[in-house]
């Protein structure tokens, strides 16, 4: 590409100090400087008596904008044209760029690689994590001719044109494959993935194997347990009316209410604060409402049991599945449901059928979505015989595996498109 130096960039940035006073009648935008390296955006707007810090900067559009607090972040990025005259603290340092040794367009570049970065990671101390603005006017930046800059920022920008159509289409497929998971699981519990398998298997979907007859067993097996006083007596079940049933059962099933296939164990959650795990050992893991999130020194559950999230965004977003298994020793906090079931494949069966239903019905809140405990229970489930369950999950595991290994595949695409966009840096960087 062409001869570099490596220079300071004393050389091309100039630290724009000055002040103004506040006045309190006049309207004023705030900035936000975003971490990572994404860039600059508007905070806020707000009238100047609303403004404690009397003194401010003033951006200009073009500013090289670094967080005193967060550079070692990525809190730094340049002003856009539409915060022009936004206003910030003495905690932000503005600089100024030479044009005539540098251009905004491959400065951005330089920001898009690890030089300047890096550069302050290694030098910051751990002990004081804020940096100084004469301490980022020593970090060094290769450094081309105007011409040569021109010339790599019009490469990067076709190249990140393509990454970026590149990358809608491929986000445009992992939407796809998300949509197909949920296709799956919704044609799984309505008996449709198994309907050949029923034509072939008559006598595992009638009379002793009929639903009806494994919900009876497991209404036994409860009630033995409930003598033995090793599970709480459930409360009474509303049966389930016809407005409830969502379609029409296959030969074979039966409906009933989540309550009556499982066996709570909420009883035994615990939360316990960030500010105490810290302080414990690490061993088994702690469940919140959407996995694990944190490990501790002792646990509340032990053996597979189905968690289901009781609280957060995710009840409604499902950007992740809301019901998961667990199995072993863990720590269940206040914000996941613990049901048991009789049988692995009942379990397996029921998370397929949580993950798939729309729970809208039965979260309550606004701001804060909750799936209480009550309203859990009483979902209407439909019931297939345990043959029919064992052939349900069989082809939800094949056909996820399938969607597993495509989205495998979209994933090793975006990472090869990153890797183009770095070769293409290094080709830019490379001497001679």
């Amino acid at each position: 590409m062409g001869e570099w130096k490596t220079v300071k960039l004393a050389e091309v940035l100039l630290h724009r100090k000055g002040y103004i006073i506040i006045n309190n009648d006049e309207e004023y935008s705030l900035c936000r400087v975003q971490l990572h390296r994404r860039g600059v955006v508007l905070r806020e707007k707000k009238m100047g008596y609303q403004i404690k810090t009397k003194k401010q900067q003033v951006c200009k559009a073009g500013d090289l904008i670094v967080a005193e607090m967060d550079a070692k972040f990525g809190g730094y990025g340049f002003i856009p044209n539409h915060l022009e005259g936004a206003i910030v603290s003495s905690h932000y340092y503005l600089y100024e760029l030479d044009k005539n040794k540098i251009t905004q367009e491959y400065f951005e570049i330089l920001i898009k690689t690890d030089f300047i970065q890096n550069q302050i990671e290694a030098k910051g101390s751990t002990n004081y994590s804020s940096i100084r603005a004469w301490e980022f006017l020593d970090y060094e930046i290769p450094l081309f001719s105007i011409t040569l800059q021109n010339i790599i920022a019009t490469k990067y920008s076709k190249h990140s044109r393509f990454r970026e159509d590149f990358g809608i289409e491929l986000n445009a497929q992992l939407n796809y494959l998300s949509q197909l998971r949920q296709a799956v699981l919704r044609e799984a519990i309505k008996g449709k993935l198994t309907a050949e398998w029923r034509k072939q298997n008559p006598k595992l979907i009638c009379g002793y194997n009929h639903a009806s007859k494994l919900l009876e067993k497991i209404k036994v097996e409860k009630e033995r347990l409930i003598k033995e006083d090793r599970i709480k007596k459930d409360k009474p079940i509303v049966p389930i009316s016809d407005a409830e049933k969502p379609f029409n059962l296959p030969a074979g099933w039966a409906w009933c209410r989540l309550g009556e296939v499982s066996i709570n164990k909420d009883e035994y959650r615990e939360p316990i604060a960030q500010s105490i795990r810290e302080r414990k050992e690490k061993i088994y893991d702690y469940y919140g409402a959407s996995g694990i999130i944190d490990k501790i020194d002792g646990y509340t559950h032990e053996g597979k049991n189905l968690l289901i999230g009781e609280d957060g965004a995710n009840l409604v977003a499902r950007s992740t599945p809301v019901a998961f298994i667990a199995d072993g020793k863990y720590w269940v906090n206040n914000h996941a449901h613990v049901l048991g079931l009789l049988d692995d494949t009942t379990l397996f069966f029921i998370k397929s059928y949580i993950n798939a239903i729309d729970l809208m019905p039965y979260i309550t809140g606004g701001f804060q979505p909750k799936l209480s405990q009550a309203n859990l229970l009483i979902i209407p489930v439909p019931f297939p015989s345990l043959a029919e369950q064992q052939a349900i999950v069989e082809r939800v595991d094949m056909l996820m595996s399938m969607v597993d290994e495509l989205e495998k595949q979209v994933s090793e695409r975006k990472k090869q498109s990153e890797m183009l966009m770095q070769s293409v840096l290094r080709e830019a960087f490379a001497k001679g």
